[in-house]
């Protein structure tokens, strides 16, 4: 009788394991709840006509998406962690209490785990004042504002962290002072909403819901001085059909949907680039009511801006690629108005990849001392350009303090290059305007004293 059950019971085992591969040829999966296109079957060969070397990894990875039943059983095992046991199986989403979901990648600035020093601070304000005086000389008015974490606004829902909180300071807040000293053209986000007796976020997703962003978007276009239209007599249509990106993370299409605000927008617009597609790396539209052209450097935050926006602007460009290509996007659509929009998780992008742009010059050092030091110079040909070059190095950190500036001087002609991490810089020249066979010098300026630091002929 033991062996018999034994027996069935291995069978049924069996056939249960059977079931995601041989249902791949009546029923295989064809959707993804991850933003992103599915892996292909893969060839035998590669593309020279040899061998595929990595084709048995490839298999893998086909099979691993589309398996029969694949969202559904993602769906049944995230179901019995979160009620039974109340957790995530999912290393990317934190299940909150009631109902709420928060995105890991936000737990170093819940924590407070991640502080910049003060002289990031200071480098990455002085990156986005150097952005916005390139802007200046280009005609264009320039407002950077920051997205907080959807924990940073509205942590009540956080489960068990508390205890191991480090520090109540985040980021985002602890920059607004450099970015005063530097009179960058600002919009604090996280006062905006702050402001607000509503929740403005989804619960089941890690961004703002469509009230949340027409609030964004009022901002920002009264930080450019924009008369608009503001939606203020509009009433929104209420769907219940929203399924937000980390309720598809944990439970793939099957999570509870909620609730989310229809303005229904005229939609006057059309898209040039970026196939309608609000994720696209790169999006153009034209056709908005008024003739004038927006150029907007972004993440998925904006994906429920660009509406807004694109209704408003005669041409609007959206890109989402890093480093920013800052001065081709300038000089090809010659906007009169640049946003940059950065969650507050990403933040650091701009003090370690600021935008490409032709560095600024400045006037030249006429009095300075000479030290010896270990401070670094690499010149090489733009990875993400390849009509610049890109100068970069370090300063010796025995000679950086919270505001030190870094002068880069190539020949005759002094620049202001981005400041990088604590110590590093970066820059970047035309080609037709780099010069070899002349002088480098590296200067580091404090209280109003500078002093050389590096100085070879390359």
């Amino acid at each position: 009788m033991n062996k018999k059950f034994l027996a069935v019971f291995t069978v049924i085992c069996l056939m249960i394991c059977l079931v995601p591969s041989v249902g791949m040829l009546i029923a295989p999966t064809l959707t993804s709840s991850e933003n992103r296109k599915m892996t292909e079957f893969p060839s035998l060969t590669d593309e020279e006509g040899g061998i595929n070397r990595d084709y048995f990894k490839q298999f893998e990875n086909f099979y691993n998406e589309h398996a029969a039943l694949r969202n559904q059983l993602i769906f049944a095992d995230a179901k019995i962690q979160a009620d039974l046991f109340g957790v995530s199986n999912v290393s990317g989403v934190i299940k909150g209490t009631d109902g709420w979901l928060y995105y890991s990648s936000t737990l170093g600035d819940y924590l407070g785990d991640n502080l910049m020093s003060g002289r990031e601070l200071n480098n990455l304000a002085y990156n986005f004042a150097l952005i916005q005086d390139y802007l200046m000389k280009n005609k264009a008015s320039f407002v950077l504002t920051i997205p907080a974490n959807k924990n940073t606004l509205y942590p009540d829902n956080m489960p068990y962290y508390d205890s191991c909180i480090v520090s109540e300071d985040h980021n985002m807040i602890r920059l607004v002072p450099y970015l005063d000293r530097y009179e960058v053209n600002y919009l604090d986000l996280y006062e905006t909403f702050r402001a607000e007796d509503e929740v403005l976020y989804l619960k089941r997703d890690s961004h703002w819901n469509n009230k949340g962003a027409l609030l964004a978007y009022n901002g920002i276009m009264s930080q450019l001085g924009l008369d608009h239209e503001d939606y203020s007599g509009t009433d929104p249509v209420i769907r219940h059909d929203e399924c937000g990106d980390l309720n598809k993370m944990l439970y793939s299409f099957y999570g509870p949907v909620e609730d989310n605000y229809d303005y229904q927008l005229p939609g006057k617009y059309t898209y040039e680039a970026g196939d309608g597609d609000v994720e696209a790396s790169f999006i153009v539209t034209k056709g908005g009511s008024r003739k004038r052209t927006l150029l907007m450097f972004r993440d998925s935050f904006a994906n429920t801006l660009i509406p807004f926006f694109s209704e408003h602007f005669g041409t609007a460009c959206y890109s989402k690629g890093l480093p920013n290509l800052l001065e081709r996007y300038v000089r090809e659509y010659q906007p009169g108005f640049v946003v940059i929009e950065k969650v507050e998780r990403n933040i650091r992008e701009y003090l370690d990849e600021p935008p490409v742009m032709t560095a600024l010059e400045t006037e030249a050092p006429q009095v300075f001392t000479v030290k010896d030091t270990s401070s670094t110079l690499d010149i090489a040909e733009s990875d993400n350009d390849a009509s610049y070059m890109k100068i970069s190095g370090t300063v010796d950190e025995s000679l950086i303090d919270t505001d030190t500036k870094i002068l880069v001087q190539i020949g005759d002609i002094c620049y202001r290059p981005y400041q990088t991490g604590t110590s590093g810089f970066v820059m970047y020249l035309p080609k037709e305007a780099f010069q070899i066979g002349v002088r480098y010098q590296v200067f580091a300026v404090n209280n109003g004293k500078y002093a050389s630091v590096l100085s070879e002929v390359r």
